[in-house]
Protein backbone atom coordinates (compact mmCIF):
# COMPACT_ATOMS: atom_id res chain seq x y z
CA UNK A 1 0.00 0.00 0.00
CA UNK A 2 1.46 3.37 -1.14
CA UNK A 3 1.05 5.75 2.04
CA UNK A 4 -0.48 9.36 1.00
CA UNK A 5 1.41 12.72 2.52
CA UNK A 6 -1.72 15.32 3.11
CA UNK A 7 -1.70 17.92 1.01
CA UNK A 8 -0.89 21.15 2.48
CA UNK A 9 -4.11 23.02 2.34
CA UNK A 10 -1.94 26.37 1.79
CA UNK A 11 -0.85 26.35 -2.49
CA UNK A 12 2.02 27.35 -3.18
CA UNK A 13 0.64 29.80 -4.70
CA UNK A 14 -1.53 31.48 -1.45
CA UNK A 15 1.83 30.99 -0.05
CA UNK A 16 3.93 33.51 -1.81
CA UNK A 17 0.41 36.21 -1.88
CA UNK A 18 0.70 35.67 1.94
CA UNK A 19 4.64 36.01 1.41
CA UNK A 20 4.33 39.12 -0.79
CA UNK A 21 1.36 41.10 1.30
CA UNK A 22 4.17 40.72 4.45
CA UNK A 23 6.81 42.31 2.48
CA UNK A 24 4.86 44.94 1.36
CA UNK A 25 3.12 45.45 5.48
CA UNK A 26 6.97 45.12 6.53
CA UNK A 27 8.24 47.49 4.30
CA UNK A 28 5.41 50.29 4.63
CA UNK A 29 5.85 49.52 8.65
CA UNK A 30 9.16 50.79 8.59
CA UNK A 31 8.35 53.68 5.78
CA UNK A 32 5.63 54.80 8.45
CA UNK A 33 7.71 54.52 11.03
CA UNK A 34 11.17 56.65 9.93
CA UNK A 35 9.00 59.29 7.84
CA UNK A 36 5.32 59.49 9.89
CA UNK A 37 2.35 58.88 8.16
CA UNK A 38 2.34 62.62 6.24
CA UNK A 39 5.72 61.70 5.30
CA UNK A 40 5.25 58.14 3.72
CA UNK A 41 4.90 57.82 0.12
CA UNK A 42 3.26 54.65 -1.77
CA UNK A 43 6.36 55.24 -3.96
CA UNK A 44 8.72 54.78 -0.88
CA UNK A 45 6.94 51.80 0.19
CA UNK A 46 7.48 50.44 -3.30
CA UNK A 47 10.53 51.40 -3.24
CA UNK A 48 11.41 49.85 0.48
CA UNK A 49 9.84 46.40 -1.00
CA UNK A 50 11.54 46.00 -4.27
CA UNK A 51 7.94 45.56 -6.09
CA UNK A 52 6.21 46.94 -9.25
CA UNK A 53 3.94 49.75 -8.63
CA UNK A 54 0.83 47.31 -9.93
CA UNK A 55 1.88 44.75 -7.09
CA UNK A 56 1.21 46.77 -4.57
CA UNK A 57 -2.21 47.66 -5.73
CA UNK A 58 -2.76 44.01 -5.82
CA UNK A 59 -3.19 43.88 -2.40
CA UNK A 60 -3.95 47.69 -1.18
CA UNK A 61 -5.32 50.19 -3.02
CA UNK A 62 -4.30 53.35 -0.75
CA UNK A 63 -2.05 54.16 1.94
CA UNK A 64 -4.46 54.49 4.33
CA UNK A 65 -5.48 50.56 3.63
CA UNK A 66 -2.20 49.53 4.10
CA UNK A 67 -1.72 51.55 7.71
CA UNK A 68 -4.82 50.44 8.71
CA UNK A 69 -3.87 46.78 7.98
CA UNK A 70 -0.30 47.29 9.84
CA UNK A 71 -2.69 48.45 12.92
CA UNK A 72 -5.65 45.75 12.51
CA UNK A 73 -2.63 42.85 12.65
CA UNK A 74 -1.30 44.50 15.90
CA UNK A 75 -4.72 44.38 17.64
CA UNK A 76 -4.56 40.41 16.45
CA UNK A 77 -1.50 39.91 18.08
CA UNK A 78 -1.81 41.95 21.13
CA UNK A 79 -5.87 39.70 21.70
CA UNK A 80 -3.48 36.89 21.25
CA UNK A 81 -1.49 37.85 24.06
CA UNK A 82 -4.14 38.56 26.43
CA UNK A 83 -6.05 35.83 28.37
CA UNK A 84 -8.81 35.10 30.73
CA UNK A 85 -6.82 34.63 34.02
CA UNK A 86 -7.36 30.69 35.04
CA UNK A 87 -8.23 30.20 38.58
CA UNK A 88 -9.96 27.15 38.45
CA UNK A 89 -7.26 24.51 36.92
CA UNK A 90 -4.96 23.61 39.86
CA UNK A 91 -2.25 22.93 37.07
CA UNK A 92 -2.14 26.75 36.29
CA UNK A 93 0.19 28.74 37.59
CA UNK A 94 -1.10 31.49 40.27
CA UNK A 95 -2.64 34.71 39.10
CA UNK A 96 0.28 37.24 39.74
CA UNK A 97 2.11 34.74 37.60
CA UNK A 98 0.19 34.45 34.67
CA UNK A 99 -1.06 38.17 34.37
CA UNK A 100 2.94 39.06 34.36
CA UNK A 101 3.40 35.92 31.65
CA UNK A 102 0.84 38.52 29.41
CA UNK A 103 2.37 41.56 30.33
CA UNK A 104 5.99 40.57 29.58
CA UNK A 105 4.21 38.88 26.35
CA UNK A 106 2.36 42.11 25.18
CA UNK A 107 5.13 44.34 25.95
CA UNK A 108 7.60 42.00 24.00
CA UNK A 109 5.70 41.96 20.88
CA UNK A 110 5.42 45.75 20.72
CA UNK A 111 9.35 46.80 21.83
CA UNK A 112 10.19 43.54 19.73
CA UNK A 113 9.00 45.11 16.20
CA UNK A 114 10.68 48.79 16.42
CA UNK A 115 8.83 49.90 13.35
CA UNK A 116 5.50 49.07 15.28
CA UNK A 117 6.42 50.67 18.33
CA UNK A 118 7.45 54.22 16.62
CA UNK A 119 4.74 53.90 14.56
CA UNK A 120 2.31 53.96 17.32
CA UNK A 121 3.81 56.38 19.15
CA UNK A 122 2.97 58.74 16.36
CA UNK A 123 -0.75 59.70 17.35
CA UNK A 124 0.99 62.47 19.42
CA UNK A 125 2.33 64.05 16.48
CA UNK A 126 -0.06 63.21 13.30
CA UNK A 127 -0.21 65.64 11.08
CA UNK A 128 -3.27 64.14 9.36
CA UNK A 129 -6.90 63.68 10.85
CA UNK A 130 -7.50 60.12 9.66
CA UNK A 131 -3.73 58.81 10.91
CA UNK A 132 -4.59 60.30 14.10
CA UNK A 133 -8.31 59.29 14.08
CA UNK A 134 -7.15 55.76 13.08
CA UNK A 135 -4.52 55.17 16.08
CA UNK A 136 -6.75 56.93 18.61
CA UNK A 137 -9.26 54.38 17.14
CA UNK A 138 -6.66 51.59 18.11
CA UNK A 139 -5.50 52.86 21.57
CA UNK A 140 -9.16 53.07 22.30
CA UNK A 141 -9.41 49.59 21.52
CA UNK A 142 -6.38 48.90 23.91
CA UNK A 143 -8.13 50.45 26.30
CA UNK A 144 -11.65 48.30 26.10
CA UNK A 145 -9.20 45.37 26.56
CA UNK A 146 -7.82 46.58 29.82
CA UNK A 147 -10.85 47.66 30.57
CA UNK A 148 -12.28 43.81 30.35
CA UNK A 149 -9.16 42.96 32.23
CA UNK A 150 -9.87 44.49 35.42
CA UNK A 151 -13.34 43.81 35.61
CA UNK A 152 -12.49 40.12 35.10
CA UNK A 153 -9.57 40.43 37.37
CA UNK A 154 -11.84 42.52 40.24
CA UNK A 155 -14.71 39.31 39.22
CA UNK A 156 -11.75 36.87 40.90
CA UNK A 157 -10.72 38.97 43.23
CA UNK A 158 -7.46 39.37 42.23
CA UNK A 159 -8.03 43.26 41.13
CA UNK A 160 -9.37 46.10 43.80
CA UNK A 161 -12.75 47.45 43.33
CA UNK A 162 -11.85 50.63 41.27
CA UNK A 163 -13.71 52.71 38.49
CA UNK A 164 -11.65 50.69 35.34
CA UNK A 165 -12.18 53.55 32.46
CA UNK A 166 -10.34 55.44 34.59
CA UNK A 167 -7.10 52.85 35.93
CA UNK A 168 -7.21 51.54 31.89
CA UNK A 169 -6.36 54.79 30.90
CA UNK A 170 -3.99 55.39 33.31
CA UNK A 171 -2.48 52.34 32.44
CA UNK A 172 -2.15 52.83 28.55
CA UNK A 173 -0.14 56.35 29.34
CA UNK A 174 2.14 54.50 31.50
CA UNK A 175 2.38 51.88 29.06
CA UNK A 176 2.91 54.23 26.07
CA UNK A 177 5.42 56.08 28.34
CA UNK A 178 7.65 52.98 29.09
CA UNK A 179 7.57 51.74 24.90
CA UNK A 180 8.74 55.28 24.50
CA UNK A 181 11.67 55.19 27.17
CA UNK A 182 12.51 51.67 25.80
CA UNK A 183 13.13 52.98 22.20
CA UNK A 184 15.13 55.49 23.60
CA UNK A 185 17.47 53.02 25.53
CA UNK A 186 16.67 49.59 23.67
CA UNK A 187 18.41 45.94 25.28
CA UNK A 188 22.00 46.16 26.44
CA UNK A 189 23.85 46.42 23.89
CA UNK A 190 28.17 46.54 24.93
CA UNK A 191 28.63 48.34 21.98
CA UNK A 192 26.25 51.08 22.74
CA UNK A 193 27.04 53.33 26.04
CA UNK A 194 24.08 54.59 28.00
CA UNK A 195 21.09 53.07 30.06
CA UNK A 196 19.45 49.84 28.49
CA UNK A 197 16.30 48.67 30.08
CA UNK A 198 14.92 44.63 29.44
CA UNK A 199 11.58 44.04 28.92
CA UNK A 200 11.45 42.16 32.34
CA UNK A 201 13.13 45.59 33.88
CA UNK A 202 9.71 47.49 32.15
CA UNK A 203 7.39 45.03 33.25
CA UNK A 204 9.09 44.74 36.85
CA UNK A 205 8.29 48.86 36.98
CA UNK A 206 4.48 48.50 35.66
CA UNK A 207 3.44 46.14 37.98
CA UNK A 208 5.21 47.78 40.93
CA UNK A 209 4.36 51.44 39.79
CA UNK A 210 0.75 50.74 38.40
CA UNK A 211 -0.60 46.77 38.96
CA UNK A 212 0.40 46.58 42.77
CA UNK A 213 -2.25 49.98 43.15
CA UNK A 214 -5.11 47.93 41.84
CA UNK A 215 -4.16 44.52 43.09
CA UNK A 216 -6.84 43.36 46.19
CA UNK A 217 -3.82 41.32 48.07
CA UNK A 218 -0.54 39.24 47.63
CA UNK A 219 -1.99 35.37 46.11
Amino acid sequence: MVSRVPADPVSSLDRGKIERRRQILDAAKQVFADAGYHGASINAIIERAQIARGTFYLYFESKAAVFDSILDEAMAQLRSRIHRIEVEDPTAAPPQVQLRNQVVATLGYVVGDRALAELLLQSAHAPEAEATERLDQFYGEVRRLIVRALEQGAAIGLVRKCQPELVAGALLGMVRGVIEVMMLHPEPDASSPGPRYTVEDVVNEVIGVGLRGVLATER
